[in-house]
């Protein structure tokens, strides 16, 4: 992204001149800094800026093995109007900025010409770039008004703060042109499929419901997904043994199929983290799906049954986003002990994967009434020189150990989520990929349901 300066003597820079065409020919050259020109005279100046640099020095994107979580946009159209994005856009009445970038400009302009919104704005410089539209307002002040989307110039993902309204231009951008920052220069005319793959970081539930969600959103420009082969940390024949997934279409080729490498690129994306998908049970193998329905009814039967989800361990020691933080089990307890009584639950099925809340929970309602898969479970002090729970079962195992430990692993987990998802009602500690996948086996049936949210909950 560029950041539109005043003209400054005092820096050197290599000299472009002003055309409706400007950032694009800078992209093309790929210009750190320079100045342009109109009419022989200098105007402003662009200052090339990393579209990733505020998470370089993130603890949160190095616990998580992430370097990057914006695409590059070498390459992108406004003009095709086939592959804007303008859903979250659409929302708003009034546009805001507060900072001339790129971004911003092109914002603006698609916002002004495409949806015949107003735009407020400090900079006169913005009528070098659309003198002719008079719905761009140049204040003195921006009005603050309620109905805006805000752009703003601190380097802000509204998302994470549980307010889409206000956002810098970097994350905007990416709203508008996630599907040409896939495809990554491709003609999008021509692409039918896109690929998927996954870091060796990420566990079964974020692959399942971030491949559900890419394959909902991007149905709607025609195009199919697939995963990609042996892309994970799963093999082939275990993923193909339980789960059923889109295998690479025969006519696939590298001119009409894109590839989604980092998937992380796509979670920055307000629309991509509020479209509402459950995941159905049609993702499970038919025999899977039945031995675990057998389970349920022979371990609860027909009796009340309260679901707990507590997510913890390397929840607890990697920083994750704030809208991804957990709740402990001690203050879930109280909630717990509370519909305990007032709904006269028989037993209490607990699913985590953290030794201290099964201890927790276990000293607080008695092995009488919780039960819980026997499954392998760690504790935050084996934390000590790992972050996430990946790397510990590869510390404990290696070779084929490992393989087969991860697909007991997997199969436990499944296990929690779908009679979690048969419960009579869910307590959850917060957002996280097995919260999204029970809230989709269930499909509205909970007759209660809480999920914690840090946002709005009192943080412990």
């Amino acid at each position: 992204m560029y950041k539109v300066l005043d003209y400054n003597r005092q820096k050197d820079g290599e000299k472009l001149i002003h055309s409706g065409n400007i950032f694009h020919e800078a992209l093309k050259k790929k210009i750190e800094y320079c100045h342009v020109y109109r009419d022989g005279v200098p105007v402003y100046d662009l200052e090339k800026i990393d579209n990733n640099y505020t998470i370089r020095d993130s603890k949160g994107a190095q616990d998580n093995g992430f370097s990057e979580i914006f695409f590059d946009f070498i390459h992108y159209d406004e003009n095709d109007d086939r592959t804007i994005n303008l859903s979250l856009i659409k929302r708003f009445q009034v546009i805001e900025i507060e900072e001339l970038t790129e971004y911003s400009i092109v914002i603006a302009k698609i916002a002004a010409t495409k949806l015949n919104m107003q735009v407020f704005i400090t900079d006169p410089k913005i009528r070098l770039f659309m003198d002719d539209l008079a719905n761009i307002q140049i204040v003195e002040e921006l009005p603050g008004r309620p109905d805006s989307m805000v752009i703003t110039k601190e380097f802000l993902i509204g998302l994470y703060r549980g307010d889409v309204r206000k956002n810098h231009s970097v994350p905007i951008f990416s709203e508008l042109f996630f599907l040409q920052g896939l495809a990554d220069g491709k003609d999008l005319s021509k692409v039918k499929y896109c690929q998927i793959e996954f870091d060796k970081i990420i566990g079964i539930g974020a692959i399942l419901d971030t491949y559900n969600k890419m394959e909902t959103l991007l149905a709607g420009f025609g195009i199919q997904c697939f995963l990609k082969e042996n892309c994970s940390r799963y093999n082939d024949e275990m993923l193909n043994k339980y789960f059923v997934l889109q295998k690479r279409p025969a006519d696939a080729n590298e001119e009409n199929t894109c590839i989604c490498t980092d998937f992380i690129k796509l979670y920055v994306i307000p629309t991509f983290q509020m479209i509402q998908v459950p995941l159905k049970e049609t993702v499970i193998g038919d025999g899977f799906n039945r031995e675990m329905e057998e389970y349920y009814e022979a371990v609860f039967g027909n009796g009340k049954v309260l679901g707990v989800l507590i997510r913890g361990t390397d929840y607890k020691v990697a920083e994750v986003g704030p809208t991804n933080k957990q709740a402990s089990a001690e203050y879930l307890i109280p909630k717990i002990r509370q519909w305990m009584e007032e709904f006269s639950f028989d037993k209490i099925f607990l699913a985590t994967e953290d030794q201290d809340a099964l201890d927790t929970m276990i000293h607080e309602f008695g092995k009488n009434k919780v039960r819980a898969i026997a499954q392998e479970r760690f504790s935050v002090s084996e934390f000590k020189d790992v972050h996430l729970i990946k790397d510990l079962e590869k510390e404990k195992r290696s070779g084929l150990a490992y393989e087969a430990a991860l697909e007991d692993i997997t199969v436990n987990y499944f296990y929690a989520l779908k009679l979690l998802a048969k419960c009579n009602s869910f307590i959850a500690s917060g957002s996280c990929s097995g919260t999204k996948m029970v809230l989709g086996f269930n499909n509205g049936r909970f007759e209660h349901q809480y999920i914690y949210n840090p946002l709005t909950d009192q943080n412990r």
